[in-house]
């Protein structure tokens, strides 16, 4: 093979290389759809930690600002 057909065939490797990634990728969730999920985490993350008998201030603290942040924007309070 010529150096050209190599590197065309390299290229058409890779990117057979990523169309495979791009279907298996999950799809990027909205804002508020995050928020949910991460307070969520927390929450539970929480529970662990008094579970194990850890203080489990800054999990609930990160849920309560994510749930401020989450009721700000539902209420529109939250300019761009």
């Amino acid at each position: 093979m010529t150096a050209e057909a190599d590197f065309w065939s390299w290229v058409a490797s890779e990117k057979a290389k990523l169309n495979q990634v791009l279907e298996q990728a999950e799809e990027v969730p909205d804002l508020l759809t995050w928020l949910e999920r991460e307070i969520r985490e927390a929450e539970e993350e929480a529970f662990r930690a008094k579970l194990r008998r850890e203080d489990t201030s800054w999990w609930e603290g990160y849920a309560s600002a994510l749930r401020d942040v989450l009721t700000a924007i539902q209420r529109r309070e939250v300019r761009a």
